[in-house]
């Protein structure tokens, strides 16, 4: 049986559930226009962990301890993303409409830079990213070996950083905005473990 957003998820040895991703999307893509802006005392009211690296904001999902000799909960990690993903494309799309995009670390600079970090493609082509609001919401699961560490999480980017229109951009203004796009995505620190010292706090 595949589980899915009406199926809880239990946690497995080595396994910790930090956070209901479809959940966070979804009060993201309710919010005001107003308080939909990005601001930093904004993300700990959703009442989910959240660390905010200022452009960009990750919301933990789950983390798992992995060993050399120990993949059981990293391929536990794995099924997590999974089940979410079918969910988000379901919830985000619909049975034959595809909402979500993917971030090649070929061409895309942020695809690239979480590539540099070790994050897993979850599709033959990469990282699977939806639109919410005017943001990008990219399912990101890493691999950290020397940590011990797998985490699994929601990447929340400017719009920018993935779909930026046009290959050749049509005013000067539009490639000085590009350029420092891609400025922003390689200085990024895409980088979290658990616990995470950095988390928002409620002001």
């Amino acid at each position: 049986m595949t589980e899915s957003i009406n199926e809880p998820i239990a946690e497995a040895p080595g396994l910790e559930l930090l956070a209901d991703g479809l959940r966070i999307l979804d009060t993201i893509s309710a919010l005001p226009p107003r308080q939909a802006a990005t601001h930093p005392s904004l993300w700990p009211l959703l009442g989910v962990p959240a660390i905010d690296r200022g452009a960009l904001v990750i919301f933990p999902l789950a983390v798992a301890t992995i060993s050399a000799t120990d993949r059981s909960a990293l391929e536990r990690l794995r099924e997590v993303c999974a089940a979410l993903q079918r969910d988000c494309i379901h919830v985000h799309g619909g049975d034959f409409i595809h909402g979500e995009s993917t971030l090649d670390p070929e061409e895309d600079p942020y695809g690239r830079r979480l590539a540099e970090v070790g994050a897993l493609t979850t599709t033959p082509r990469g990282v699977v990213v939806w639109r919410v609001r005017d943001r990008g919401a990219a399912l990101v699961l890493v691999v950290d070996e020397a940590r011990g560490q797998a985490t699994l999480a929601f990447h929340l980017v400017p719009k920018d950083w993935i779909w930026n229109g046009p290959s050749e951009p049509a005013t000067k203004r539009e490639a000085s905005r590009r350029r420092t796009a891609v400025k922003e995505q390689s200085a990024v620190d895409v980088v979290w473990s658990w616990p995470a010292a950095d988390l928002a706090q409620v002001p």
